[in-house]
């Protein structure tokens, strides 16, 4: 069975920045939902969905992983609500059988810094839950979600966009290289922040 990699533009403030703004009509648009489907959803769920509307950004911040992961349970709820139906992917859904693991298998030269935003985009995800050392974790599976700010598309975009003369060919670790690259030129371009989910 395939992966799912799909690049999504959104606002150049950032997800964070988007979902904070956001928080209190998804608070909206949940809690009926939650009504229905409450064995669905985490206990203290939406204490913290209130407590996020009340507090903010402050209230991301966490000294314990069980409100870590239940941050990134209300995130993934939320970009399910927000961004999941939305008809502004900038790549069609891409199946891959197998990509690298590591960014160096399909560019042996790259930096540690390029090898590091691969990791995090396509594997370890990145969570609004403000942890020591922490990454993003789903309850579903190997689902991922990440994303980069503009500064970050440029300098990952400039790496790799040296190794073009490298990027040729129909083998999946190329082509998952080169569908990102893709995906970081119309980011720039469009000054936005890309938004990165594998399924």
């Amino acid at each position: 069975m395939g992966i799912r990699v799909q690049y999504q533009l959104i606002g150049a403030d950032g997800f964070r920045e988007c979902f904070l703004a956001n928080i209190k009509k998804f608070s909206e648009e949940i809690f009926p939902i939650m009504e229905e489907w409450s064995d669905d959803f985490p206990k203290l769920f939406k204490e913290k969905v209130l407590d996020i509307i009340e507090r903010g950004a402050d209230a991301l911040i966490t000294s314990n992983i069980e409100e870590a992961e239940l941050i990134d349970v209300i995130t993934f709820e939320y970009w399910d609500l927000f961004h999941n139906e939305q008809n502004d992917y900038i790549s069609s859904s891409i199946k891959y059988y197998r990509y690298p693991g590591v960014l160096s298998d399909a560019l042996p030269a790259c930096s540690n810094r390029a090898s590091d935003y691969y990791q995090m985009l396509l594997f370890k995800g990145r969570s609004l839950a403000e942890y020591p050392d922490y990454s993003f974790t789903s309850r579903r599976g190997t689902f991922c979600l990440s994303w980069l700010y503009p500064h970050e598309i440029v300098e990952l975009k400039a790496e790799l966009s040296s190794f073009e003369d490298i990027l040729k060919g129909e083998d999946d670790d190329v082509r998952t290289v080169n569908s990102l690259l893709d995906a970081l030129r119309e980011a720039e371009q469009s000054h936005c922040c890309l938004l990165v989910t594998v399924a």
